[in-house]
């Protein structure tokens, strides 16, 4: 098994330079506003899969790149959606998403990173 070659979330296609996946212990999500809070349940014997993902987001415009990455923060709002990689499919929730918006790259490109954590 590898990766696809497009690796989508929440629909779109998305520009991975990595993906870092840990097993941790599953854990009872419940949203609270726009973020989720995780419970650990003592004697809960499964795992779940957290990705941290990085990668950058282009656009064949300035205003296009910009649509491009309100796609993406607009997944930021503590709801499942499905991560296809050929890997780790399955439904995950947006934690911590940071962008990198420097003076060298803004104009070109945008540099972001988040964490999923498996629903």
């Amino acid at each position: 098994m590898a990766y696809d070659n497009e690796i989508t979330f929440g629909g779109k296609v998305l520009n991975v330079t990595s993906v870092t996946p840990v097993k941790t212990q599953k854990t009872t999500k419940q949203k609270i506003g726009k973020s989720v809070a995780q419970i650990r349940i003592i004697g809960l014997n499964t795992q779940q899969w957290e990705l941290s993902v990085s990668g950058y987001i282009l656009g064949t415009t300035s205003a296009n790149k910009d649509t491009n990455r309100s796609n993406l923060e607009a997944l930021d709002d503590a709801d499942a959606h499905a991560w296809v990689d050929g890997l780790h499919n399955g439904t995950y929730i947006v934690t911590n998403l940071k962008f990198d918006d420097t003076g060298e790259t803004v104009h070109t490109h945008y540099a972001y990173s988040f964490k999923l954590v498996e629903e």
